[in-house]
């Protein structure tokens, strides 16, 4: 019996979040007989002080924190209430491609297009802001789209936006 506290003991340690290195995928025995045992991968991941994280990933304007069809299509309404007017040469604007969309092209192009629809007066004013950020609109220039295949934008706390374009025709 005290074997088996004690093995519990160390385990609950071990397992502890106090440790300094977090061993991935650790497989902690316990075995009455045999005490504790601990098993870990060759590499064992470590955060340091300066690890950084993006925060913003889940809190873009718009709902877009990955690259689905279905948080771009749950971004089409709010994207054109986002104020590009901040959004200069210095900022981090990445252009997304829906064609690069996780999930099924076919059936989730369809209701993206009902979105885009459903938002038609949104999605034009949407056309007008990216027309109007000569940012944005030199980095779709650069990669060969225009205003006009923009269907979201999303943004973050730092700064950054994201620009989904329909590259499917």
């Amino acid at each position: 019996m005290k074997k088996t506290i004690i093995a519990t003991t160390i385990a609950a340690l071990l397992a502890s979040s106090a440790l300094p290195a977090v061993a991935q995928d650790a497989a902690v025995g316990v075995d009455a007989g045999a005490g504790v045992t601990v098993e870990t991968p060759a590499v064992d991941a470590k955060a340091g002080a300066d690890t950084k994280a993006n925060a913003n990933a889940s809190s873009n304007a718009g709902g877009v924190a990955d690259n689905t069809y279905g948080s771009v299509i749950s971004s089409v309404s709010g994207s054109a209430d986002i104020d590009l007017a901040a959004v200069t040469d210095e900022a981090n604007v990445t252009i997304v491609l829906l064609s690069s969309l996780q999930g099924n092209a076919a059936t989730e192009a369809a209701a993206l297009d009902q979105a885009l629809s459903a938002n038609a007066d949104a999605v034009t004013t949407l056309h007008s802001n990216v027309e109007a950020n000569a940012a944005i609109k030199a980095k779709l220039e650069a990669e060969g789209y225009t205003s006009d295949d923009v269907v979201a934008v999303t943004s973050s706390a730092d700064g950054a936006v994201t620009v989904y374009v329909d590259d499917r025709a």
